[in-house]
């Protein structure tokens, strides 16, 4: 699944190719995504200037010169590429026309990644109730601190809450609680300021080292230029059961929780 690095590794991607562009024609396969594509919206969008793409957690956010918006997720396994060509492949679902000649196009084989257009002032519930991400300013050690001091809940549940903390996937956040040295069974209200310190900055540190790299290629991300990303190649905890940890030499475990896989060193973080 795509996760924060990913996503704005996408983003950057196709940024020098929309911005101060416009789409003007959009074509949808009729095949429905996790929320149903609205073509009838597009007269929002046509011909408008794209001012402005930012990453909002995990969506990917085009800013239009009449504040409407196009929002994108990439769900399980969705992708953007832009091509000079149309060309369309297997499970190709919108594609956009720009006005340089170009095409922008979202790809989804599962189909649970969504394309939203949104008039100016429409809300959002899906983009609008996430929390701010470890690259926030306003996500401090104390406010973090604050949303968890009293959570029964493990600190490993808690960083993939995006009404917590947004943009912390599953592969990431395993990667944080290990730099952090923090055992993912630990409860939120046993964790500290110190610790809360050490999860934002491992967290800044893990994910601007993946952005930089191209994203985490694990089976169907690809980014916006279609070239995998390469930081597999360092993760320290994540898929690597059996393994011997890179700090101490212990075996790394595996372990589920809530449904979703736990890779960590039972001694480094114990």
């Amino acid at each position: 699944m795509p996760e924060l690095p990913e996503v704005e590794t996408t983003k950057r991607g196709v940024e020098p190719y929309l911005l101060n562009n416009r789409i003007t024609k959009c074509w949808h396969s009729g095949l429905s995504l996790r929320v149903p594509f609205d073509s009838s919206k597009f007269y929002l969008i046509k011909n408008d200037l794209i001012t402005g793409i930012e990453r909002i957690a995990k969506y990917i956010v085009l800013n239009f010169e009449s504040k409407n918006r196009l929002v994108i997720h990439l769900g399980m396994t969705g992708n953007l590429r832009v091509s000079k060509f149309l060309k369309k492949v297997k499970h190709d679902h919108i594609v956009m026309n720009l006005e340089n000649g170009n095409y922008l196009i979202y790809n989804d084989p599962r189909r649970f990644g969504l394309v939203s257009i949104l008039a100016n002032e429409e809300q959002f519930a899906m983009l609008d109730n996430n929390a701010d991400d470890p690259f926030s300013a306003k996500m401090t050690p104390k406010l973090l601190l604050s949303k968890i001091e009293n959570k029964n809940t493990t600190i490993k549940a808690i960083l993939l809450n995006n009404k917590i903390i947004s943009g912390i996937g599953n592969i990431y956040a395993c990667e944080v609680l290990f730099r952090s040295g923090i055992s993912p069974f630990t409860l939120g209200k046993d964790i500290d300021l110190e610790q809360c310190k050490k999860i934002l900055k491992n967290a800044k540190k893990i994910l601007n080292s993946a952005i930089k790299s191209g994203g985490t290629t694990l089976k169907d991300y690809f980014n916006a230029e279609a070239k995998p990303g390469y930081f597999k190649i360092k993760l320290k905890v994540y898929d690597r059961e059996g393994e011997e940890c890179a700090a101490c030499k212990s075996l790394i475990a595996r372990s589920i929780q809530n449904n979703r896989s736990t890779f960590h060193c039972l001694n480094c973080q114990n």
